[in-house]
């Protein structure tokens, strides 16, 4: 099989191509606010479970 460029549809597919990514984009930029809370709640969970850290300076300097 010998493949023909379609210079036609290379250019219509392309253009779909960009329009879904500008659509997925402005998608992402809307939902920011729902991200940024989920990671906010995320960081502070994963902070909540880390082991209290011991201070060196006030400990067993014996």
């Amino acid at each position: 099989m010998i493949f023909t460029p379609d210079t036609a549809l290379d250019e219509q597919m392309l253009s779909q191509s960009r329009q879904l990514v500008r659509e997925g984009l402005a998608l992402l930029r809307s939902t920011d606010h729902l991200v940024s809370a989920q990671r906010l709640r995320d960081e502070l969970e994963e902070e909540r479970r880390k082991p209290p850290r011991r201070d060196s300076k006030s400990g067993d300097a014996g």
